[in-house]
């Protein structure tokens, strides 16, 4: 009789929450490690990593409606890492470069406007959506 563990495994590894999940955090992984080797703030690149890593993720399982293929859900998470990658470096460039705030003080408020904007239109997008 086969054993049922491991395609209960399988399930699991291959369900859109999962693949969220770990698309997120091998993109965040590279995108922080950057961020940071380019930037060289020591808060940088771990808050950007807990934007892409645990925020991507968490928007699509919160916020978003669960896609028919598992690649489109990947897919989400590709488009949607890299637009909160983009915002977090321009808030924090513009904090340093525009307002002369100190690194960690820009890393913070980038983090801060790029969760809450982030969220702000992921409710109003759903809000929308209801009938």
């Amino acid at each position: 009789m086969p054993s049922t563990r491991p395609a209960a495994v399988y399930r699991w590894l291959t369900a859109q929450r999962q693949l969220t999940i770990f698309t997120a955090i091998a993109i965040a992984l590279p995108t922080a490690y950057a961020f940071q080797s380019r930037v060289g703030t020591d808060a940088g690149g771990f808050l950007l990593l807990l934007l892409l890593g645990v925020g991507v993720p968490t928007a699509y399982d919160e916020y978003w409606p669960p896609y028919d293929r598992a690649w489109q859900a990947v897919l989400w998470t590709v488009l949607v890492g890299a637009v909160a990658a983009a915002e977090f470096t321009a808030f924090y460039l513009i904090g340093t470069d525009i307002l002369e705030l100190a690194p960690r003080s820009s890393t913070a408020g980038a983090f801060l406007l790029t969760s809450l904007q982030n969220l702000a239109f992921l409710t109003v997008r759903r809000r929308a959506a209801q009938p």
